[in-house]
């Protein structure tokens, strides 16, 4: 028993105090040597170890003395090969021609490590005729050009943008005007401006002395931007020239203006966020701080719903045929992205019915949210009216439909939903002279 407990305690002693395993980088190389920042180079390593498994291998960049992390790439065995791209970023305060160094890392699973350096490569700075502005992860986006005297600073002038916002600069953007994150994209990390993914945030500004920005500096060498500014620009429509009212127990804000055909106004503070959607057959929207108003000449209320975020209106004199057909029913409403919007066969305020804008004589279009029939909803359906009274009914004898098919209707007035529809936007182009409703889906500004 004392020689087995002898050689036991002979045989721990000698594994106290040894040595981990070393793994070694057999061989490692970085292609090409001259490369952009912002673009991808090629790693290949070959990397072993006798007693212990691989971990992982660990890439990072010297550049003008600061070490960035590349890339940490997962191995497994006792021995890896490694042939991949990895992403060299574009820091800020880089000139061009910069000296790189790669330092390359290998640890196994019991932390024995080893390092290998990779010199002679050299980074260029990259240089764009254009890029991105995108505010408020994309409410509305900005192009901006190098300037003549410093390629290295990209400007956009004649903008409208609210003294605080938030963005991110992209090298490119997508059809649908969304951030496109194959290329480039600075945005904020740990308060940092950087190169981002989809997963960095966005980057937010202040300036204090104006009341809106019209230009937009962004330096891609020290990774900063600059803003100028002055004051309002008018015509404009901004919350505090708005009365607070009260319109079926929703909280309501009117303003009576004078508005003009084909004019330009410019909205601001909450007014010009995204998701007010405005009148769409009176309004067209430019941008988050500039609508086009579309209709006839003349004195009217503006209505800012603020449960629902819209703005539709009404016109100083009652309206009525020829000018304006009314369209009053159940599961109908004039479009939100917020809750649902539904008039309420009557015509006591502007939430009872909806307006049209007369395009051509008997001619006249309606913008609005339909929903789709079902027991939940009960009856849907609407009726035109020459005016704000039951007396004014506009009947037909026969009407055709053209575009979606979603709508049905016998002669006289009422006008259904067909069952099963999709709920959603739709717009209405009521022709009196052919008899004839043309339907189309409309996608919200």
């Amino acid at each position: 028993m004392f020689s087995i407990f002898f050689l036991a305690s002979c045989e721990k002693d000698e594994n106290i105090g040894a040595p981990p395993s070393i793994p070694v980088i057999e061989s490692a190389n970085i292609t090409p040597s001259v490369f952009t920042f912002g673009d991808s180079v090629t790693v290949t390593a070959k990397m072993s170890d006798a007693v212990k498994l691989l971990s992982t291998l660990d890439i990072q960049a010297i550049i003008n003395g600061r070490t960035v992390s590349i890339q940490k790439i997962l191995l497994e065995g006792n021995s890896a090969e490694v042939n991949q791209k990895i992403f060299v970023p574009l820091i800020d305060n880089v000139t061009d021609n910069t000296e790189v160094k790669f330092q390359l890392k290998l640890t196994n699973n019991k932390n024995g490590s080893s390092s290998k350096e990779l010199t002679g490569f050299t980074g260029n700075r990259p240089y764009f005729s254009k890029l991105y502005i995108v505010i408020n992860s994309g409410d509305d986006i900005y192009t901006l050009t190098p300037q003549a005297s410093n390629s290295d600073n990209y400007e956009a002038n004649g903008i409208d943008i609210n003294k605080y916002f938030s963005y991110k600069i992209a090298q490119k953007i997508t059809a649908d005007n969304q951030i496109d994150y194959s290329g480039l994209v600075w945005g904020q990390t740990d308060g940092k401006v950087q190169l981002v993914d989809e997963t960095g945030g966005d980057i937010f500004a202040f300036k204090s002395d104006v009341e809106i920005l019209s230009s937009f500096v962004f330096d891609n060498y020290h990774f900063t931007s600059s803003f100028g500014g002055g004051s309002y620009k008018t015509p404009n429509f901004m919350i505090d020239d708005f009365t607070a009212t009260e319109i079926d127990g929703e909280e309501f804000y009117t303003l009576e203006t004078t508005l003009t055909e084909n004019q330009e106004y410019y909205v601001y503070g909450e007014l010009a966020s995204r998701t007010v959607v405005y009148n769409m057959d009176f309004f067209e929207r430019i941008n988050s701080y500039k609508i086009k108003f579309l209709g006839e000449t003349g004195n009217y209320t503006l209505y800012y719903n603020k449960t629902r975020e819209h703005v539709v209106l009404l016109p100083e004199t009652p309206p009525a045929y020829p000018d304006y057909i009314l369209i009053t029913g159940s599961g109908i409403g004039y479009p939100s992205k917020k809750a649902k919007e539904h008039a309420g066969w009557n015509f006591g305020n502007v939430r009872n019915f909806l307006l049209t804008r007369k395009i051509s004589t008997d001619v006249y279009q309606v913008t609005m949210f339909i929903l789709s029939p079902s027991d939940q909803y009960g009856w849907i359906g609407f009726k035109p009216y020459e005016n704000t009274g039951w007396g004014g009914e506009k009947t037909y004898d026969v009407f055709t439909y053209t575009g979606l098919s979603i709508l049905e209707g016998t002669a006289g007035s009422n006008i259904f939903p067909k069952i099963g529809i999709e709920e959603g936007i739709y717009r209405l182009t009521i022709d009196w002279n052919a008899n004839n409703i043309h339907v189309e889906s409309v996608t919200l500004p």
